[in-house]
């Protein structure tokens, strides 16, 4: 080979090398960090809605390769919002990024507005675990949520509704039910001791002393948000009665739900009695407009002595001439040979009386029916004590008072739980009322005390 050869292709050689060089020994750019981090989407539909109406917000998230623990969403809870996850709310998704397959999950929420407002969902977290393609280990990423508001807005023609109560259908239902005085209440007694009522409007229902009724209030909504629903309690003290309340009970179905309230009134005195119509005012979302829904009252006629009045009130020393009176005249009536047996009847008869207008004969029936634990017998016989006695001590008065109520709350009230045990009050309660119970001597005293102060006590020197 020649010379001239041999150094053309030693030249060749030495260039082709040179050019070739950047191919071999360049090595591969990795991949930007940023293209292999998890991706958070939110998205809110709709943004704005009317209290009670739900909003659904979706969160998915991505990963280039797979996820080895649940990704750990924010959550979302805050005042007047509620937050719920329906069923199958966490669902596994898959999306092509760049011509590559991602895969991740996305998580559905439910979200109610329970009042007017602007509710922030942003800008939680989430902890993202996921295997790195490059080094093929786990790592762990945070991500933060993107904001989202959602606005719940009350439509300009509810704008005179409070509270705020939107559906397609409201319904109002009652069922009355009496409890004779004397008859353990319905928990505790057979079907056939109650005596269920359809109030038709016409006659009053008639009541005695210690008698109870029970009212249950059922509202039942469709097209909207049972959580809405407002109280069915009304305000209005009932006279002549007792009322007792529980608690209510909600229950909510896929397109609305329902409200149950139970109300005892337990008769105390004499008269008649009116219990107020319950009206509900809610917005109508097929029409646009508001509705008022109402349940009829009732009227009920309780029979007894009325409530003491301190103008109807009678001094005990005007009794106590009465009974010297009819003494005089039992002892002129008498005279004769038999005058003595005459007088001695006549004698105890006054006694009788005068134990009965002192309140004496009260007081024993009260402390019997106390003595035998009778809610009812003991609630008339305090009320005959009180027309017979009615300047009783204040204290004595309270006392008695609070106790009854204590035991009225025991008899009628539901129990938060009543699946669980729980200790009965009752003895307590009735041992209190015992000693609370006022004495011969108070009724005395109250006998002795004038009933009104002089009407001008600057007149009298």
């Amino acid at each position: 080979m020649s010379a001239s050869i041999l150094r053309r292709l030693l030249l060749s050689s030495l260039f082709g090398g040179l050019w070739l060089s950047p191919l071999i020994f360049a090595q591969p750019q990795p991949t930007p960090e940023s293209s292999l981090s998890p991706r958070v989407t939110a998205t809110l539909e709709p943004t704005r809605v009317a209290p009670g109406e739900i909003a659904q917000l979706r969160v998915t998230v991505l990963v280039p390769t797979f996820m080895p623990r649940p990704v750990e969403f924010p959550t979302l809870d805050q005042p007047n919002l509620r937050v719920q996850l329906p069923e199958r709310a966490t669902m596994p998704v898959s999306r092509r990024v760049d011509g590559r397959s991602w895969a991740g999950v996305s998580r559905r929420y439910e979200l109610t507005p329970l009042a007017a407002g602007e509710f922030m969902l942003g800008e939680g977290t989430l902890e993202i675990t996921f295997q790195d393609t490059e080094t093929g280990e786990t790592v762990t990423r945070t991500q933060t949520l993107a904001p989202q508001t959602l606005t719940a807005a009350v439509p300009e023609a509810a704008a005179g509704l409070s509270p705020y109560l939107a559906g397609t259908s409201l319904t109002l239902e009652q069922q009355l039910t009496v409890i004779r005085a004397g008859e353990p209440p319905a928990a505790e007694a057979p079907a056939t001791t109650d005596e269920s009522l359809v109030p038709s409007g016409e006659a009053p229902v008639s009541l005695s002393i210690g008698d109870s009724l029970q009212r249950e209030i059922v509202a039942t909504l469709e097209g909207g948000s049972a959580l809405l629903l407002p109280s069915l309690v009304p305000s209005a003290v009932v006279a002549n009665m007792e009322r007792h309340a529980t608690s209510p009970t909600v229950t909510e179905v896929p397109n609305g739900g329902s409200r149950t309230e139970r109300l005892t009134y337990i008769a105390q005195y004499g008269g008649t009695v009116t219990l107020p119509d319950i009206t509900v005012r809610w917005y109508d979302l097929k029409n646009q407009r508001i509705v008022s829904t109402r349940v009829a009252g009732m009227t009920i006629a309780i029979e007894g002595a009325p409530a003491p009045s301190a103008v109807a009130g009678q001094s005990l020393r005007q009794y106590g001439t009465l009974g010297i009176v009819i003494l005089l005249l039992g002892v002129l009536i008498g005279s004769g040979r038999r005058w003595l047996w005459p007088f001695w009847t006549r004698a105890r008869q006054q006694r009788r009386l005068r134990r009965e207008r002192s309140g004496i004969t009260a007081l024993r029936r009260l402390e019997r029916q106390v003595r035998a634990r009778r809610y009812a017998e003991s609630l008339s016989a305090w009320q005959a004590l009180l027309r017979k006695a009615p300047l009783l001590p204040d204290s004595r008065y309270r006392e008695v008072t609070h106790c009854l109520a204590v035991l009225g709350r025991e008899r009628y009230a539901a129990k938060p739980n009543p699946s669980q045990p729980s200790p009965d009050p009752s003895e307590a309660a009735w041992r209190a009322l015992r000693q609370a119970l006022p004495s011969v001597a108070d009724l005395r005293q109250a006998r002795d005390e004038p009933p009104l102060p002089p009407l001008n006590p600057g007149a009298i020197s």
